[in-house]
C-alpha cells in the first residue's frame, strides 16, 4: 500500500474526507437559525418552542459521541460515520413533510443530532490518529468544513427562502449531504500503522506527551483530575456558546435588520470560524495547545460583551466574525488537546465521552436564553450571564493539569 497520493501524505486526505462530511453535517444542522421565523410564523410558536428543535438536536449530537466514539475504536469508522450520514438524509426529509412543529423537533432534532453525533466524533478521532506534531493544524483543516458549512448553508437557506417553502430547502439539504457525505467515507482509513507509517508521514515515531496514557484504560482516565476539570469547563461554555447560532438572527430582525440580512449573521459567525480554525491551529501547535485555548475562552466572554452594545447590522456583523473566530478555533483545538493529554489509541472513545459535555448546554442554554427573552422582551441578562460563563470555563480550564495516571506516573 503506497501512504502518498501524488505526492501528498495519505493522512491528509483523511483530512479532506472530514472536512467534507463535517461541511455537510454541520452546515445543515446550523442552517436552522435561517428557518426560525418561517417556522415560528407557520406554527404560530413562541420563541422557547422554535429555539427547542435546535437545542434537543444538538444535545443528541453531544450524547450520541459517548456511543459513536467507542463503536468507532472497535469496528473502525467507516459503518458508524455511514450510519450517521444516513439519518442525517432520512431525518431532513421527514422533517421537510411534518405538519406540526412537533414533527419537525423529533425529525430534526433526532435526525441531525443523532447522526451528526455518529458522523463527528468518529471522523475527527480519526484525524488524531494520522497527526501528532501537526495535530492542530490538521484538526484546524478538517473542522474547518464545519466553519465553512455554517457560513454558505444560512446564506443559500436564507436566499432559498425568498422563492421556495423551508419545507422544499429542507429536502435540497438531505440531497447534499448524501452527495458529499457518501463519497468521501471511503477516504476514512482507520490509522496511518495499515501502511507502515508512524503519524505526520515521518519515519519513525516522535516523543509523546501522552505516551503513559495509552497504558490505561479508559475508566483509569476518565477519573483523573485532568478528564474531570476539562469536561466541567467544557459543561459551563456549552450554556453560552450555541446561542448565537439559533438567536441572532430574531435579535437582529428585532433591531430592524431586514429578515434576510439577519439570516446572513450566523454565516458571518461560519466566515470567523472558517478563519480561526485555518489560522490558529498551526500557530497553537508552536506557542502552546493549552494556552491558545484559554485565551480563546476569553475572546468569547468579550464577545458576548460586544453583542450587549451591538444594535445595527454592521455591528452585529463585525460581532458574528469576531465570535465566529474564537468559536471555530475553540472547537478545533479541543479534539487535539485531548488526543494530546491521553493518547490516540482510544481518542474516539475519549473524544466522544468528553463530547457529551456539551449536551446539557446545548439542550437548555437556547431555549433558556429563549425563555429570559419571552419573560422580559430583551437578551441582554442572557448576554450578560454568556460572558460569565466563559470565564469561568476559562479559569477552570487554564488550571487544568496532565493527567497523573493510576501508576502514580504524570503523561507529561
Amino acid at each position: 500500500m503506497v501512504v502518498r497520493q501524488g505526492g501528498v501524505f495519505r493522512g491528509w486526505y483523511v483530512v479532506a474526507a472530514t472536512f467534507a462530511i463535517l461541511f455537510a453535517g454541520f452546515g445543515c444542522t446550523y442552517a436552522y437559525g435561517a428557518f426560525f421565523v418561517s417556522l415560528e410564523t407557520e406554527f404560530m410558536a413562541d420563541r422557547a418552542e422554535v429555539a427547542a428543535v435546535f437545542s434537543y438536536a444538538a444535545g443528541l449530537i453531544f450524547v450520541s459521541g459517548a456511543f459513536s466514539g467507542p463503536l468507532s475504536d472497535k469496528i473502525g469508522p467507516r459503518p458508524v460515520v455511514a450510519a450517521g450520514a444516513l439519518t442525517m438524509i432520512f431525518g431532513l426529509w421527514r422533517a421537510a413533510a411534518a405538519d406540526s412543529l412537533a414533527g419537525v423537533t423529533i425529525w430534526f432534532s433526532v435526525g441531525l443530532g443523532l447522526g451528526l453525533g455518529f458522523v463527528y466524533v468518529p471522523a475527527i478521532g480519526t484525524v488524531q490518529r494520522w497527526f501528532l506534531l501537526r495535530r492542530g493544524l490538521a484538526s484546524g483543516v478538517a473542522v474547518t468544513g464545519i466553519g465553512l458549512g455554517t457560513f454558505l448553508m444560512p446564506i443559500a437557506a436564507g436566499q432559498l427562502l425568498l422563492v421556495m417553502s423551508w419545507r422544499e430547502v429542507f429536502g435540497l439539504m438531505s440531497l447534499l449531504i448524501g452527495v458529499l457525505c457518501l463519497p468521501a467515507i471511503r477516504f476514512l482509513d482507520t490509522d496511518p500503522t495499515a501502511y507502515g507509517l508512524h503519524p505526520d508521514g515521518i519515519d519513525r515515531l516522535p516523543p509523546d506527551a501522552a505516551a503513559a496514557a495509552e497504558k490505561s484504560s479508559i475508566r483509569e482516565l476518565v477519573v483523573t483530575r485532568s478528564f474531570v476539570q476539562l469536561y466541567v469547563s467544557s459543561v459551563i461554555l456549552s450554556f453560552a456558546l450555541l446561542v448565537p447560532f439559533v438567536h441572532l438572527a430574531p435579535y437582529a430582525v428585532d433591531a430592524s435588520v431586514p429578515p434576510h440580512l439577519a439570516a446572513t449573521l450566523v454565516g458571518l459567525i461560519g466566515i470567523g470560524s472558517t478563519l480561526g480554525r485555518l489560522l490558529i491551529g498551526g500557530v497553537a501547535d508552536r506557542i502552546g495547545r493549552l494556552r491558545t485555548l484559554v485565551t480563546l475562552y476569553l475572546t468569547l466572554a468579550l464577545a458576548y460583551l460586544w453583542w450587549l452594545g451591538a444594535t445595527t447590522y454592521p455591528f452585529l456583523a463585525a460581532f458574528s466574525v469576531f465570535y465566529g473566530i474564537a468559536y471555530g478555533a475553540s472547537i478545533a483545538l479541543m479534539p487535539a488537546i485531548l488526543a494530546d493529554y491521553f493518547g490516540a489509541a482510544r481518542v474516539g472513545s475519549i473524544i466522544g465521552l468528553q463530547y457529551t459535555s456539551a449536551a446539557a448546554g446545548s439542550l437548555f442554554g437556547p431555549v433558556l436564553a429563549g425563555a429570559i427573552f419571552d419573560l422580559n422582551g430583551s437578551y441582554s441578562l442572557w448576554l450578560v450571564i454568556g460572558c460569565i460563563l466563559c470565564v469561568i470555563a476559562a479559569a477552570l480550564l487554564a488550571t487544568t493539569p496532565r493527567p497523573v495516571l493510576a501508576a502514580g506516573t504524570q503523561a507529561a
